[in-house]
Order: C-alpha cells, then sequence, then structure tokens
C-alpha cells in the first residue's frame, strides 16, 4: 500500500511539473554546413526577392504556428521529424502557439537571422527531454522501450519524463542502459552512450528456406528470396513469406546458441479463384497448360493465373482456349465442340477412280466446293481398245483401206451441289459438258484413219460419298452422257462400228479433300 501511494505522489510530482514547464526552446544554433537554405529546390524568397533563412524545428509534436512579428513568415513545410520555418533575413523574434502545450512569447533570436543560412531549433513542449544516443558499434540499432528507433548514433531523440530502457544491438554485439528523467535534470539534452560487448555464445547459425523462391521478411525487411542465412541470438523469432499473387505466411521458430537451426518456412498461400466450365459434349477429353489432364465435369479451385485448355473427343474437332483465373472470383464459360465434318461444305480435292463403260478407263479429277457448291474437272485416260472398225473409201468405189481399234479418253467439267445425308454420307447431283476423243491404232493395212475424232456430250449423274475418315471419300459416280455433236471422223466410226458418244458410265474411286 505504500509503494502504491508512493508511486501516485511521484506521478502527481511529474505531472505537475510537465504543466509547469510549458513551450520552451532548449537549443537554437547555426548549422554551418546545412546548404538546405540556399540549394534550388528547398530555397524559398522573401517579399523582398532575397533568400530567406531556413530554420529546422525540432519537435515531437504537430500542430504548431508560427508568427514572426512585424517581419512575418515566408512559409512553413512539415518534414520527416522536423518542421521548416522560412523566416526574412535579421528576424528578431518569434512566437509559437500550440493547442495542448501552450504559447511561448517573444522568443528571441540569440543569435543574427542571416539569409540562406540554416539554422536548428529544438522546442520543448514540457513534457520530457531531448536526449542524443550513441554506441560503442557503429551504426547499431536502438531499440527505446522495446521500439525501434533506427540506427546509432541517434540525435535530438524526445523522451518523456520517466524511466526508459534503451538497447542496442550490432551483428553479436549488444548492450542495455536504463536512464530516468525528472523535471529536476539541469542539463539541456541527456547525453546516452550504450556500452556493448560480444554475446557469440549466445548466438546460433539459422538458416531458413521457403519453397517456390517466396520473398522471406524478418522484422519488417526483405531478407532473402527463396533462403536466408544469419546468425540470431538465441530465442523464439518469426518469419513471414511473401509473393505476388499470394497471401503471406508466418512460421515462429526458436533458435538455440551455438547450433546449426534449420528452418523451413511456410510458402505464402497462392491466392486462387474458381473455374467452372460447362462443355458440350460432357464427356470430352481435356488437358491444362500442355500435358496436365483437368476434368471439366467439376469445377476446380486454381492458383490465379492464365490456364490453356485443349479439349478433344473422337468425331469432334479439338478446341484450344485460354481462362485467367482472377483472385475470389469465379471464371464461367460453356464450350462446344463442333462435330467433324466429314463431307465438307467448304473443300478443295483431288482424287482418281475407274471408268465402267465400253472403252473404259483410268479417271482422274480436282475440283473445289464453297458452300456446297461443287465444281469438278476431270479427264479418263482410254485403256481398252475398241472393237474392229474397218475403212473404205468414200469415193463410191468402197475401195477396202485399213481396219483400226480405238481407245476413247474424255475430258469432263461438271458442276453440282452437295447434299449431306449423314455424318458420313452425301451426295452430289452433277450436270457436266464432256469431249470425248478416239485415239487409233491399227489393226489391219498401213494407214491410220478417224485418230482424234471427237464429240460433245452432256452428263446428268450424281457423285456417292461416303467418308470412312476425315480429308478421305470413297465415291461412286454413275452417268448419262448425251452425244450432242460429232466430227466427220466419229461419224464415220460409229457408222460403221457399235461404238457411240455418251452412254452409261460408272465411275469409282476415292477423293482427297483438304
Amino acid at each position: 500500500m505504500k509503494r502504491l501511494l508512493f508511486s501516485i505522489a511521484i506521478s502527481l510530482a511529474l505531472t505537475t511539473g510537465v504543466m509547469a514547464q510549458g513551450l520552451k526552446v532548449v537549443d537554437f544554433k547555426l548549422l554551418e554546413t546545412d546548404l538546405t537554405a540556399n540549394t534550388h529546390g528547398t530555397s524559398k524568397q522573401d517579399q523582398n526577392g532575397e533568400t530567406a533563412a531556413l530554420i529546422k524545428i525540432v519537435t515531437p509534436e504537430r500542430g504548431f504556428t508560427f508568427d514572426g512579428g512585424s517581419l512575418g513568415i515566408v512559409d512553413t513545410e512539415e518534414h520527416a521529424g522536423e518542421i521548416w520555418l522560412y523566416v526574412p533575413r535579421r528576424a528578431q523574434k518569434l512566437i509559437i502557439r500550440h493547442q495542448t502545450f501552450g504559447v511561448l512569447r517573444d522568443f528571441f533570436y540569440p543569435i543574427p537571422i542571416e539569409g540562406a543560412r540554416t539554422y536548428e531549433m529544438l522546442i520543448d513542449i514540457g513534457t520530457g527531454r531531448y536526449a542524443t544516443i550513441t554506441t560503442q558499434v557503429a551504426k547499431a540499432n536502438v531499440y527505446i522501450d522495446g521500439e525501434n528507433c533506427g540506427e546509432a548514433p541517434l540525435y535530438n531523440k524526445y523522451l518523456n519524463y520517466g524511466k526508459h530502457t534503451i538497447r542496442a544491438v550490432k551483428d553479436r554485439y549488444e548492450g542495455q542502459e536504463e536512464i530516468v528523467l525528472t523535471t529536476t535534470d539541469e542539463a539541456k539534452t541527456r547525453f546516452v552512450n550504450v556500452n556493448m560487448r560480444d554475446m557469440s555464445d549466445h548466438f546460433g547459425n539459422v538458416n531458413v528456406t521457403v519453397d517456390n523462391q517466396a520473398d522471406i521478411w524478418f522484422e519488417d525487411r526483405n531478407v532473402g528470396t527463396g533462403s536466408w542465412q544469419t546468425q540470431l541470438r538465441e530465442g523464439t523469432y518469426v518469419v513471414e513469406t511473401r509473393k505476388t499473387d499470394c497471401d503471406p505466411e508466418k512460421t515462429s521458430f526458436t533458435v538455440v546458441a551455438q547450433r546449426e537451426n534449420n528452418i523451413k518456412a511456410a510458402p505464402p498461400s497462392p491466392h486462387t479463384g474458381l473455374l467452372h466450365l460447362y462443355t458440350r459434349p460432357r464427356d470430352v477429353n481435356a488437358t491444362s497448360n500442355g500435358s496436365t489432364p483437368i476434368d471439366l465435369s467439376e469445377a476446380h479451385t486454381l492458383p490465379v493465373g492464365t490456364y490453356q485448355l485443349s479439349l478433344s473427343r473422337k468425331g469432334y474437332v479439338p478446341k484450344s482456349v485460354e481462362y485467367t483465373v482472377s483472385h475470389n472470383e469465379t471464371t464461367r464459360d460453356t464450350i462446344t465442340l463442333d462435330r467433324v465434318k466429314y463431307i465438307k461444305p467448304n473443300a478443295f480435292y483431288f482424287g482418281a477412280g475407274y471408268t465402267m463403260r465400253p472403252m473404259g478407263g483410268i479417271t482422274a479429277l480436282a475440283g473445289m466446293v464453297y458452300k456446297n457448291f461443287d465444281v469438278q474437272l476431270s479427264y479418263t485416260f482410254g485403256l481398252t481398245d475398241s472393237d474392229e472398225v474397218p475403212w473404205y473409201s468414200t469415193d463410191g468405189n468402197d475401195t477396202y483401206l485399213s481396219t483400226m481399234t480405238y481407245k476413247r479418253s474424255t475430258f469432263a467439267a461438271k458442276v453440282g451441289y452437295q447434299f449431306e445425308l449423314t455424318d458420313r454420307l452425301g451426295i452430289t447431283p452433277q450436270l457436266g459438258y464432256e469431249i470425248e476423243t478416239l485415239s487409233a491404232s491399227v489393226s489391219d493395212g498401213t494407214n491410220t484413219y478417224g485418230d482424234k475424232a471427237s464429240a460433245n456430250c452432256i452428263s446428268l449423274g450424281a457423285k456417292l460419298l461416303y467418308a470412312p475418315m476425315q480429308r478421305l471419300y470413297l465415291f461412286a459416280n454413275p452417268a448419262l452422257s448425251l452425244g450432242m455433236s460429232k466430227d466427220s471422223n466419229f461419224e464415220h466410226i460409229v457408222d460403221n462400228s457399235d461404238i457411240t458418244a455418251g452412254g452409261f458410265m460408272m465411275t469409282i474411286g476415292a477423293i482427297f479433300n483438304f
């Protein structure tokens, strides 16, 4: 009970002291080597066009207003840890106001204010004291009451009245000091030097690894990617792993002194989204990004990113699609595979077959189909000889000349319209124009007669198609050819033989389309 009453009394005394202190300037000096006031970008002109002086005000609070009297204030800027106050040269005094900490009236500058020069002012708000903290080891991290305040040396660090623990750490060196600040301290600035000593016996080697080349963060610093090696004092620590499009993960670990401490950190959790695709037909084979099978009959939770999908099914045209999966979003779509068109409405083709007719032969053909309209050219090479045809003179004496046999070759141009009967069956009614040419061979005698005899015909027929596989047709092409005109040689051959122009024929063969 006595200790509690003593603590309350001390607190009341300190509070009374704080209220009594009020605002005051504890230090004001010229910064000889600071050229901020006279540097392009940070210098300012007063109303007379002269370069103003700059006062860098150090204070733990914000919300101050300043009054420069008759000469006024040129400008005020807020900066990290400082207030920059621009005043005209020959300024004499300053009034400082704060809504909470009161007013400091008629502060007269202790040294002349010159234009284009930089000064420093420390304002005490009455709740504590400025301190300068140094360490034996350069750039040691300084912790004040557990808060990381930066690297030593720390200048003009404002500390409230009371007890403070100052700790310094650098590599394997550590030190700690405790200070008590009271209102009775006569010094304007407290100087604290933290003695540090080698603590190697309390450190262990630390090797942290993480999958997926994630970034490793320790004490709010990025210390490595994929792995990190360091030395830490014995105790418990936390590392955090981070990566783009992932939620960070924390891993706690304990360091044992003078040992190798190997830590496998938890990798960051990838951001995910839902990919939900409906396919027609439903049962398809699908792979993701080249080779990974994926079942599209159900929705998938996937890491965010872009996915290339390849879909296939027998009897359907394969399809490739691409989708981007976004964080916490559902990507939906319907994919329809087209049935394979065995009977194609648009194609180029070529093929060959055998034409069965009197004096038949091998037929080569080529053509194209556009929107089911079919244009075809063909040529039949005659292979079968006709019966012998005798030739006599036409001078009225009927003198025997020679006996000939003939082969028939036919050039044909046909047009038609293709109908798809089933997936694999088609029919193309055709109207054609043909030129039949006879080639003669002497069977008896010495002279050749009727060679190159020709006739013109019109044909009517139909091309029947069966597609056992893509790009291949088996066809049968029955046609009736009607002779329209003959030259004199063809007329003579017709009159003296059973050869006729035209007639019924059937061509069967195969066609390749593309």
